[in-house]
Parts: C-alpha cells; sequence; structure tokens
C-alpha cells in the first residue's frame, strides 16, 4: 500500500473524531469524498439493517449499554477499515456481513431488557469489523479517503442513533415491546434473504 494511503490511515482515524469540522473546509473531491461514505451504509441494506439493530439491541439491554455497544460496533469497524485499506483480504467477509443481519435480528427478537451484554457485545466487535472491513476495501477507490472514512463513520453513528430512538421508543411502551421482538424475526428473515443472495452463485 503506498504512502499515500498509509498517511489517509492515519488522518482518517484523527478526522472520525470530528467529521463535521473536517467537512467544514473541503473542496469538491473531498466533499465527493465523504457524500460517498455518508451514503454507502444507507444504501447498502445489509449495512444499514445491521447498524439499525446494533442500535435497537442497545436501547432494549439498555443502562450504560446504551452507548458502549454502538461504539464497540464503530471501534471495531474503525480497525476492520485499517485492515481494509491495507489491502487484506478477509475470506467470506460478504457472508459474513450478510449473516451479521440475521444474526442481530435474532438478537433484537431474543433479548430482554437488563439482560446480560456481553454475548452482544462480542458479537457486534466481531461484525463491526467486517463491515468496517468492507469499507476499508473502498477507500482506495474514494475520491478522498480520508473524508470517505469521515463520511461512513458520520453515517454509521446517525443509524445507530435511529436504531437507539426505535429500540427506545417500543420498549418504553409495554403495548408495543412484543412488537419489537416480531420486527427482530422479521430483519432476521431479511437477513437470511441477503445471506442466500449472496452464496448464490454469480
Amino acid at each position: 500500500m503506498n504512502r499515500r494511503l498509509s498517511g489517509a490511515t492515519l488522518a482518517a482515524l484523527a478526522l472520525l473524531c470530528f467529521p463535521s469540522v473536517a467537512y467544514a473546509h473541503v473542496g469538491r473531491e473531498a466533499g465527493a469524498g465523504f457524500l460517498a461514505g455518508l451514503m454507502h451504509p444507507v444504501f447498502g441494506l445489509d449495512h444499514f439493517l445491521a447498524m439499525l439493530s446494533v442500535g435497537i439491541v442497545s436501547a432494549q439491554l439498555g443502562g450504560r449499554r446504551i452507548f458502549t455497544i454502538p461504539a464497540t460496533f464503530v471501534l471495531s469497524m474503525i480497525a476492520g477499515a485499517v485492515v481494509g485499506v491495507r489491502g487484506y483480504e478477509w475470506p467470506f467477509s460478504e457472508t459474513g456481513i450478510a449473516i451479521s443481519v440475521v444474526v442481530l435480528g435474532v438478537a433484537i427478537a431474543i433479548v430482554r431488557e437488563n439482560g446480560n451484554g456481553w454475548p452482544v457485545m462480542i458479537v457486534v466487535a466481531l461484525f463491526g469489523s467486517l463491515h468496517g472491513h468492507a469499507h476499508g476495501l473502498e477507500l482506495p477507490k474514494a475520491a478522498d479517503p480520508v473524508y470517505y472514512a469521515a463520511g461512513f463513520v458520520t453515517s454509521t453513528t446517525a443509524i445507530h442513533l435511529l436504531g437507539v430512538g426505535i429500540g427506545h421508543f417500543f420498549t418504553t411502551r409495554k403495548s408495543l415491546a412484543a412488537l419489537l421482538h416480531h420486527m427482530g424475526s422479521a430483519m432476521a428473515g431479511m437477513g437470511l434473504m441477503i445471506l442466500l443472495d449472496a452464496m448464490a452463485p454469480k
């Protein structure tokens, strides 16, 4: 990997904490990179559903895990992105991303308030690294790798917050709490469809 990308990796890590500040002084190329990174998780159904599920399940567990579980995903995603930027291929990465939607959907369906969050934390760390790796492989192709990284981290955080909001809305209303578990089952079913499509011969 060339020096430009190595430097971009380090710069991206520094900018991830201040994406809006970074975006305030960009040119056309950097703006395109930021928007591409911002849109990638939104229009990638597998990415979107997995990240949304992380927010929902963290709200279901409650307490500090509302913050620690999404933060674990983001940090693991950054680590996976660094590996992807450096050009290391992981086997079955796309399949693993599809499986993440299934597993996180099942988690929404079965988790209970104040349940044990460690299994979820471990699963989120694993799948976060897979999603980050997929993003990292796209970085060298982006108009501006640094702003692309800032974009996808900003988007991921926003999707997590959306999931937390959904989870909080349903878990704080007893009449709707059961519906959230059904939503998890539907999410797992959608993940299964994505998985079957990923495994189908191309």
